[in-house]
């Protein structure tokens, strides 16, 4: 199972997008029991009609999260990146995504608010802190959202038992129903920045081209 774009489809979801996905990607996480993702066959990829959107099911984030708990409950690593305050966070640029990444590396557990670590680009397999540590970010995220124990009403299109939309067959357009969601709370958010060598940020200069990432919550 590929879990790296199933946590990039989680990430996309939080931020309300999404993921496109090829049938050969995103089957094995459709037929999974429970499915963990679901697709839009509406929504296809402007830039490669193979693939449409997928986003992450509630079941498919619960998987997510206990898998990530279980990689982590025999041993917990010991971060490599410090932990800082003082940082200003740059603005954001377009153009970062999802990626792989590794939740238990870096020190998401033991920041308070208003610290930051920095993590190189020369840390990272692909050269890009911004993509790499990102999709840890989001997954981190996610892990720190908790039901308030209040529910909200929604409406959305009606999806089959193949997850696909169902179309009304006068209209063809998407046949919707109302449903009832838990509504989440963050009890900790994190914010990640690309930065550059030499440049300052607040008290932090960055000693190399790389990501920061700030608890603001």
């Amino acid at each position: 199972m590929n879990l790296e774009l199933l946590r990039a489809i989680a990430n996309a979801t939080a931020a309300n997008t999404f993921v496109y996905v090829s049938k050969a990607d995103g089957l094995p996480l459709i037929q999974h029991s429970p499915p963990l993702i679901m697709v839009d066959t509406s929504n296809v990829d402007p830039e490669d009609s193979t693939k449409i959107g997928a986003r992450i099911t509630a079941e498919g984030a619960k998987f997510l999260e206990h898998t990530m708990n279980h990689n982590q409950v025999h041993t917990k690593p010991v971060s490599g990146y410090s932990v800082s305050t003082g940082l200003e966070l740059p603005k954001v640029k377009r153009g970062g995504g999802g990626g792989g990444g590794a939740p238990s590396k870096y020190p998401f557990d033991t920041m308070e608010v208003g610290t930051h670590f920095f993590v190189p680009d020369s840390d990272t397999k692909n050269g890009n802190a911004l993509k790499t540590v990102g999709s840890a970010v989001g997954s981190a995220n996610q892990r720190f959202m908790e039901e308030t124990g209040q529910h909200e009403t929604v409406t959305r299109a009606k999806r089959g038992k193949d997850h696909k939309t169902i179309k009304d067959e006068a209209t063809g357009q998407n046949v919707m129903e109302t449903v009832t969601l838990p509504i989440k709370k963050s009890t900790k958010k994190f914010t990640i920045r690309a930065v550059e060598a030499g440049k300052q940020y607040g008290s932090f200069i960055a000693p190399a081209n790389g990501a920061v990432v700030m608890r603001t919550l």
